[in-house]
Order: structure tokens, then C-alpha cells, then sequence
């Protein structure tokens, strides 16, 4: 199948039905910037060959074309291809779209018509059949690659025997083994039967029957015991293989698990550190709440001692003042002892109150002897007197009370300040110096907790330093996971020990096997050396014979032809190989058969050791080498062809390796598609780099003046550039 042109319609990002690919029968380039359609390109065609889609998407339809639909507005989503295969074909599938209203369309049913030229007339053909006669399933695997990851088509077991059933002759050796061994048993059977009824030889034919079907059991026992061994030990070789490829990752990831270890026990050393301390009960149990209480006590001494300072100076003002209201009352007394209405008298005391009440009674003046009439001036004078001396008398008490008063008056009534005093008192000294000790003994705790931070964070980034380079390490171990490379460490030599005893008990199997067929060998002869009296008997013997020596030539024909198919497609690869990478170092490809019958792919120097970690690069070419091999093997065994579509595959490409690559490919007889973003720098395709190219090139990118966030204004145009 030779692809003449592809036409896509309202496929995603491929708006309208303007969007036309026509193909050369050797290299055609489509180039694409990121985001610019190539993978939509890509998956068109794996829409249009996938037979087994009854139905349209939804998600295949344009946003562009949808958003331009009115509502009851149909419109129509295709791949169609123009291809050669015994006479031009055309195949197409599609599905309509109708907006129903604002937010809903209608999906139709699903179209896949083709057409081919019988004779004169062009034919409707069922398209769906049409793909799966020219380009089946099988192919498809073969042929469309999308990434480099996919390139490795042995990577599925049952590979090899659809390449051996589809390119080769030698399934139909299976046929024919099947058929000589099931001949062999039955005259081997026929053949022991009348041996054992010839009179002359029965006994011995059953004798040696027992021990050749005995031995023929432990022989089967045996190749079985060997095929289980062969694979255990393919199985030790390959996962040694891997062990070995990540051996230096292991051990790098060992040392890095060493000093994560240690860098986290060092943290939670630091955190328990700092953990040591619970602040919430240290306020209590350690004292801390009275951390500002120094302050407080030295405010509050301070405080008290100038309570007493004024209370001292106030007492003394008081007493100074006390003195002069006393010295005003005494004044005031001699004033009023000294003056009577203003006019100088005896002494207020002479008499006294008892003496003049007397003398008024009695009416006679006991200082002078002289009688006082009662009205006489003289007893008036003596009554006045009597009456201001009463009056004296009581003046001089409320003097004398007062003076009591002024002097029982107290300034202060409580001891409040001495008693705070006291208490400052009592608080300075030792307790004061162990009220000090928790301002130093909180400072000294912060100032250590502030240093283990400082630390622990300084660890925690090395840790996440140590965790990023772990996560490289695993990256570049090709994401294989921690228990892989842990358990790769610890089991490489029990592995190496195991392969070990795997091949010297497979050693001794084969020896062992080699006996027990000796001896099988000796038991047949015996057999058929035994002379027996009837000829039919030895008939059989000759027919057994035959058969057997036939059954072997099949077997042994069986595994040289696909020896001969594996060599050629390995002969065909490596010169693949030799043509991709001229320039640089390639090595040898080598397909190697296991023992459930699958293929592996590997890369060898020439002088006989494994490329074990092969490039990028060097695995893409030698993948390529190997389709463009099998891709031959179709074309001359099927007389077919069938054009290798690959999408973004040369990822890993440098410049050169690139240059030298596609030099080879556009030399190719063979059709080619290559979907890639090389060959553009910075959006700018590299027109001398083309120019050295004879195939066609195409540029897909997406339309001027989209909205990068509005899929519906994306559209993908196409120019032919070469």
C-alpha cells in the first residue's frame, strides 16, 4: 500500500475541507512546531485505519467548526485516502455534527466507504473491509509509530511467530512435525505390539518396552526440568542485565539512602532538642511565668521606698504643724488669763471656784476681810468673776481637749507602708538572685532552641536537597521505583549466585539428559536388534524407522529455517543500521530467540561485548533498522508494500545525527511519512537544511491570531513547502 493523499475535514484542530496531503512513494516531511497539529495529524490516520469504530466522537469534531455552526446547521467530519494497492483505491470515514441549540449537538452515524477499480468501473467497496484487506491490524503494528517509546515492537511476546506466520514458511512445519511424530508413535506402537506377540522375543520386548517407556519419562521430566531451567535462567540474565545497568545507580542510590538516614536522625535528634522543653508547663512547674517579675519586684522596692521617704517627710510637716497649733492654743490661754474686760486682775486661779462661791455665800471677801452686800459692787464683781472663771474653766478644757486632739491626731491610721516594706524586704535577697536566675536560664534556653532551629533547618534542606537528588537519580534510572534500585542493591550478588547455580544444574541436566537419550539409544538397539521369527515384525521395525529419522529432519529443519529467518532480518537490520548512523557509532544488532519463543533486541560491539545502556538515539535508529527490515521482509515475501508513518520519533536526535538520518531516509526506496518539529528553531524552519532534501515537506502550524485561550479559534493550516 502506497498512500497518494490524505484529506482531513473538521478533524479537531483541522478546520473546514481545505486541509490536503499528498505523498511521494519515498520521504515526505510534515513539520510542526509544538501545539501546532501533528499529533492530530497522527491520530487522523489511526481514526481512519481503526476498523473497529462503529460510531462518532464528539471530541473529534472541529471547536472551530462547532462554534461556527447555527442551530439546525449540519456539517460533516472525514479522513479520506487516495492510496495504490493492486490499482488506486479510496477509502473514507465520517460522521456528521448538528448543533441542536446553544450547548448541545447531535452525533450521526458513522460512514466508512471505499471505492477500487475492478476493470473499467470504479466500485463501492465497504471501506472498513477494504483497510483490513490492504492494510491490516497486523501491519498497522508494524508500521505506525507514534514516539520513540513505541518503536520496540518486540516488546510484545507473540511478535515473533505473527512475523514467522506472516513472512515465513515455517509454519508450516508445524504441520508437518505434528504429522511425522503422531506417524512415528503409532508405528513405534504397531511396531513394540508385535514384538511383544512373537513367541520367540516377547519377553525380552516387554522387558526392554518397560524400561525404554520408563526412561522415556525421565527424559521427558528431564527436558522439562531443563526448559524450566533455560528460563530461570534467561530470567536471571535479564534481571542481572537490568541490576547491572543500574548497578551505579543502585550503589548511588545506597549512599544517598545512607546519608538521608543520617541527616534524619540528626533531625529528629535536633527536634527533640528543641521539643525538650514544654513551655506550657515550664510556666508552672520551672517558675518561667515569674520570668518578668524581677522588673516588677525592683519597680515595686523602688515604689515602697518612696512611700516611706514621704510618709517620713509628711510625719515630720505633721508634727511641725501639730506644734504650732498647740502654740497657738497656749498663747491664746495666756491672752484670756491676762485680761478681763481688758482691765489687769488678779491671777484667774487666786481664789479659786470653791473659795468665791464661798465667799458669795458667806458674803465677805476672805482675801481682804471686808463684808460684800449681796448687789454691793463688790459682790457683783465677785459673782462676774465667779462667772468668768466658770467660763475660764470650761474654755480651758475645750483647750486642753483640743491640744489632746491635736496631739492624739494621726497622719497615717494604717501600717499599710511598712507592711508592703516589710514585703519588699522579704522578697529581695536569695529570692531575688533565684527570680534573676530564670531571666538567664529562659535567655540561655531560647538562645539554644534558636540555634537548634537554625541547624534544623539547614538539615531539612539538605534532606530536601538529598530527596531531589534521589528523585534525579530515579529519573535517570529510568524511573524505576525506590524498592527497585533498594532491592537491585541487596539482591545483585544473590542474583549473580543464583545464575551461578543455575547453570551448572543446567550443566548437569544437559549431561544428565545426554545419558538418559545414550542410554535410550541402547535400549532402541537392543530392541531392534532382537531377532524375531516374524517378517511382519520387522517391517514394522523398518516402517518406525523411517518415520522416525523423518519426525527428526522436520524438527531439526523446523528450528534451522527460522534460525535463517532471524540471521536475514538481522543481516537486513544491521545494514539499516550501517546506513543511519555512517557517521558515528552504531555496534551490531543482535535478535536473540528465549525460551517461551519471544524475541529480544540487542546492540553488540564487535568484538563481542553488550552495548548495555545504548543512547537515545542509538536505540531509535536501531528499532527503525529493525522495522525498515521487516518492512523488506513484507515487501518480498507478500509482494507488498506499506508506507512507515512515524510521529515525532527522532526526539533524541542531535544536529548531526539528525543531518545524517534524514540524508538516509530521503535516499530510501521506501514511502515514508515523518511527523517532527525538527528542522524549526524558534518557529523558523532551517530552509538550507531542506533544501539538501529531495522529498516533499510540508509546514502545519496554527493560524495568526488565536486566542491562546479559546480552542475554538485555533485552526491548523497547511502550506506545501517542497
Amino acid at each position: 500500500m502506497i498512500i497518494k493523499e490524505i484529506c482531513i475535514k473538521n478533524f479537531r484542530s483541522y478546520y473546514g475541507d481545505n486541509n490536503k496531503f499528498e505523498f511521494s512513494d519515498g520521504l515526505t516531511l510534515i513539520l510542526g512546531d509544538n501545539g501546532d497539529g501533528k499529533t492530530t495529524f497522527f491520530e487522523a490516520l489511526q481514526w481512519l485505519f481503526n476498523t473497529t469504530i462503529d460510531k462518532g466522537n464528539i471530541d473529534h469534531v472541529s471547536e472551530m467548526r462547532k462554534s461556527k455552526l447555527d442551530i439546525g446547521e449540519k456539517d460533516e467530519v472525514s479522513v479520506s485516502m487516495l492510496f495504490e494497492h493492486d490499482g488506486e483505491k479510496y477509502v473514507e470515514k465520517s460522521f456528521s455534527v448538528e448543533r441542536t441549540d446553544d450547548n448541545n449537538f447531535r452525533i450521526g452515524s458513522l460512514n466508512y466507504i471505499g471505492y477500487e477499480t475492478s476493470g473499467a468501473e470504479r466500485v463501492k467497496v465497504s471501506g472498513k473491509n477494504l483497510i483490513d484487506r490492504c492494510y491490516d491490524a497486523f501491519i498497522q503494528r508494524f508500521s505506525m509509530f507514534k514516539g520513540e517509546s513505541e518503536l520496540n515492537v518486540f516488546n510484545n511476546p507473540a511478535a515473533l511467530k505473527d512475523l514467522v506466520d506472516k513472512f515465513s514458511d515455517i509454519r508450516k512445519f508445524d504441520d508437518l512435525v505434528e504429522y511425522t511424530t503422531s506417524f512415528k508413535e503409532k508405528a513405534n506402537a504397531a511396531y513394540l505390539k508385535e514384538m511383544k506377540s512373537d513367541k520367540k522375543v516377547s519377553g525380552e520386548a516387554k522387558s526392554l518396552e518397560l524400561q525404554i517407556n520408563r526412561l522415556g519419562e525421565e527424559i521427558s521430566t528431564k527436558k522439562q526440568d531443563i526448559k524450566d531451567k533455560t528460563t530461570s535462567l534467561e530470567i536471571y540474565s535479564k534481571r542481572l542485565g537490568d541490576l547491572e545497568a543500574n548497578q551505579e545507580a543502585s550503589e548511588r542510590y545506597k549512599d544517598i539512602q545512607s546519608r538521608l538516614k543520617n541527616k534524619e536522625e540528626r533531625s529528629r535528634k535536633l527536634k527533640a532538642k528543641i521539643s525538650l522543653v514544654d513551655y506550657n508547663h515550664a510556666l508552672l512547674d520551672k517558675m518561667w511565668i515569674l520570668c518578668a517579675f524581677p522588673k516588677v519586684l525592683q519597680e515595686f522596692k523602688q515604689k515602697c521606698s518612696a512611700l516611706s521617704r514621704e510618709k517620713r517627710k509628711l510625719e515630720k510637716e505633721d508634727e511641725r504643724k501639730k506644734a504650732i497649733e498647740i502654740g497657738k492654743v497656749e498663747a491664746v490661754k495666756e491672752i484670756q488669763g491676762a485680761l478681763v474686760n481688758g482691765t489687769p486682775e488678779l491671777p484667774w486661779y487666786l481664789p479659786n471656784q470653791e473659795t468665791m462661791e464661798e465667799m458669795l455665800h458667806d458674803r465677805i471677801c476672805k482675801v481682804c476681810g471686808r463684808p460684800m452686800e449681796e448687789g454691793s459692787d463688790a459682790y457683783n464683781f465677785m459673782l462676774q468673776k465667779l462667772e468668768e472663771y466658770k467660763k475660764h474653766v470650761e474654755l480651758e478644757a475645750a483647750k486642753k481637749s483640743q491640744k489632746k486632739a491635736i496631739e492624739e491626731k494621726e497622719l497615717f491610721c494604717s501600717d499599710n507602708i511598712e507592711s508592703l516594706h516589710s514585703l519588699s524586704l522579704s522578697l529581695s535577697g536569695s529570692n531575688e538572685s533565684q527570680i534573676n536566675g530564670l531571666i538567664i536560664e529562659i535567655n540561655d534556653r531560647m538562645d539554644l532552641v534558636g540555634r537548634l532551629n537554625l541547624e534544623l533547618k539547614e538539615v531539612e534542606k539538605q534532606i530536601q536537597d538529598t530527596i531531589d537528588e534521589k528523585s534525579r537519580l530515579l529519573i535517570q534510572a529510568g524511573n524505576v521505583s525506590e524498592e527497585v534500585l533498594e532491592k537491585d542493591f541487596n539482591d545483585i550478588k544473590g542474583l549473580f549466585e543464583q545464575k551461578n547455580r543455575a547453570e551448572l544444574r543446567l550443566k548437569d541436566l544437559t549431561n544428565e539428559l545426554t545419558q538418559l537419550q545414550a542410554r535410550m539409544e541402547g535400549l532402541k538397539k537392543q530392541m531392534d536388534e532382537l531377532n524375531p521369527d516374524s517378517s511382519q515384525v520387522k517391517v514394522y521395525r523398518d516402517v518406525h524407522r523411517v518415520l522416525e529419522v523423518i519426525s527428526k529432519a522436520f524438527v531439526v529443519a523446523k528450528k534451522e529455517n527460522l534460525r535463517r529467518f532471524l540471521a536475514d532480518m538481522e543481516d537486513k537490520a544491521n545494514s539499516y543500521l550501517e546506513l543511519l548512523s555512517a557517521t558515528d557509532f552504531h555496534g551490531e544488532i543482535r535478535l536473540s530467540q528465549t525460551a517461551d519463543d519471544s524475541t529480544e533486541i540487542h546492540l553488540y560491539s564487535s568484538n563481542g561485548t553488550e552495548i548495555k545502556k545504548p543512547s537515545g538515539s542509538q536505540l531509535t535508529v536501531m528499532y527503525i533498522s529493525v522495522l525498515f527490515a521487516i518492512s523488506d521482509f513484507t515487501q518480498e515475501k507478500r509482494d507488498e508494500d506499506y508506507p512507515l508513518v512515524f510521529d515525532a520519533a527522532t526526539s533524541s536526535f542531535g544536529d548531526s545525527k539528525e543531518e545524517n538520518f534524514y540524508n538516509v531516509i530521503d535516499h530510501l526506496k521506501k514511502q515514508c511519512i515523518i511527523i517532527t518539529k525538527d528542522f524549526i528553531t524558534k518557529g523558523e524552519i532551517r530552509f538550507s537544511e531542506i533544501e539538501k532534501l529531495t522529498c516533499s515537506v510540508y509546514r502545519i502550524k496554527k493560524a495568526d491570531g488565536f486566542d491562546n485561550k479559546n480552542m475554538a479559534t485555533i485552526c491548523t493550516t497547511i502550506e506545501k513547502i517542497k
